[in-house]
């Protein structure tokens, strides 16, 4: 796929989930060679430190493709996080035990409503994030999880949703390294990894640890399809509703907040 800004097929606008990290800058620079417009989304929550981090590369990636236009923002989250982990809970602790708790469950559930209903409100018909082959464990990076739901869930409201770095033996680092991203050819798990931060990470690694010490990896992908599962078809049929009244009186609209900031990375 060429650099070329004139190619052919090129399209016009993506927004795209942004965190800062190796795999979600790399997408956004494959993304580049496809799009006039990028807009990264950092989705901000009380449980994220460090998230002005996200903004680290922006001016290499503008300066890396200076025909492309690299908007950042950044759009709250917390809403959407205690309407997915509230709801229903004591059924659902009840129904799938220990990984009812995990925060993870909740946050990319919130964070893909969220970046659906940006796309919805600005009319954008692609969609895209940094998930990466090889970290299962994750149910939005394991492709017989959540990664299935979210193709369609975009889909139902003709929006394409891409992963651009799903690659088996794609190394990020490598790459971003020679596009002239990063000055070092390793990035991950080092100071140069500059990501946002998760303070909520050991609770999810807790949670994994006791349910897999009674259960298999399969059941894990199981228990957690059947869980997401729910969730996905709640924000489904929450969006919907949201289409159909315009918006007024809807659960989602009642979520929505003002409160998006615009990313403007340091000299």
């Amino acid at each position: 796929m060429t650099e070329d800004k004139k190619s052919e097929g090129r399209r016009r606008v993506v927004a795209h989930l942004f965190s800062g990290g190796a795999d979600s800058t790399l997408a956004a620079c494959l993304l580049a060679r496809s799009f006039d417009e990028v807009r990264l989304i950092t989705y901000t929550s009380f449980s994220f430190l460090a998230e002005e981090m996200a903004l680290s590369r922006l001016e290499k990636m503008r300066a890396r493709f200076p025909d492309v236009e690299f908007v950042h923002l950044f759009i709250p989250i917390d809403a959407f996080y205690r309407e997915i982990s509230r709801r229903d809970y004591f059924r659902t602790l009840m129904r799938y035990g220990v990984l009812a708790i995990s925060p993870c469950r909740a946050c990319m559930l919130a964070m893909h409503w969220r970046h659906l209903l940006y796309c919805l409100q600005n009319g954008i018909c692609h969609a895209s994030d940094g998930v990466a082959a090889g970290a299962e464990e994750f149910v939005e990076q394991n492709p017989r999880i959540l990664m299935p739901m979210l193709k369609g869930l975009y889909a139902r409201f003709k929006i394409a949703y891409e992963n651009p770095v799903y690659q088996e033996g794609l190394s990020t680092d490598e790459e971003l390294y020679r596009l002239g991203i990063t000055e070092q050819s390793q990035v991950k798990r080092t100071p140069e990894d500059r990501q946002i931060i998760c303070s909520q990470q050991i609770l999810f690694a807790m949670t994994m640890r006791v349910f897999l010490s009674r259960h298999t990896f399969t059941e894990y992908e199981e228990t957690s399809r059947r869980m997401l599962g729910e969730g996905t078809a709640y924000i489904r049929e929450q969006t919907e509703r949201y289409i159909e009244t315009q918006g007024t009186g809807s659960r989602a609209e009642e979520l929505l907040d003002d409160h998006v900031r615009l990313g403007i990375a340091r000299a």
